[in-house]
């Protein structure tokens, strides 16, 4: 009785990995099949595990860019070729001068200034924290500052680099 046991365990284990075996199998092949039934309605396009996905023009130019720029991604406009017919550094202006009301430091490497025709805010350096700090909020303020236009078309955008400030009285 005790060998029929045996016997009947054995076959039992037998036949559940055998199942198992053929369920595996089934979901497999059905993963394939969902695949495939995908790239048919054009949502998922199949590519070899080596391909590497092509650049275009822009993407080729930028990269070149990172290359030249010691792989960082960002071109200094201090540094950038001086090459106008390829170089992409934005255009620096003359030096401004304007007069506002001090609001103080909008973040480590900016402050805002409240002009009559809206907030400005302005890029500064580090050496001029110190004399930043030494102005209170809320006062009147002569500075001198450049702008800078990066981008182009839509993509324009206008930095406002500070360049001298003093407390009027």
């Amino acid at each position: 009785m005790t060998t029929t046991k045996t016997k009947k365990k054995s076959s039992l284990i037998a036949a559940s990995a055998v199942l198992l075996a053929v369920m595996m199998t089934a979901s497999a092949c059905g993963s394939d099949k969902a695949s495939t039934n995908n790239s048919e309605q054009g949502s998922s396009v199949e590519q070899p595990a080596n391909a590497a996905p092509e650049a275009t023009d822009n993407q080729a130019a930028e990269n070149n860019n990172s290359i030249e720029n010691n792989n960082s991604g960002v071109v200094d406009p201090e540094t950038a070729s001086p090459d106008p017919a390829t170089s992409t550094a934005p255009e620096e202006s003359a030096v401004k001068t304007n007069e506002g009301v001090f609001v103080g430091q909008a973040d480590t490497t900016s402050v805002e200034i409240d002009l009559p025709e809206g907030p400005m805010v302005l890029q500064f350096t580090e050496d001029m924290t110190d004399t930043l700090n030494s102005i209170a909020p809320d006062t009147k303020v002569q500075f001198e500052y450049t702008e800078k236009v990066i981008g182009s078309g839509d993509q324009q955008v206008t930095q406002y680099f500070l360049k001298k400030v003093e407390a009027k009285s």
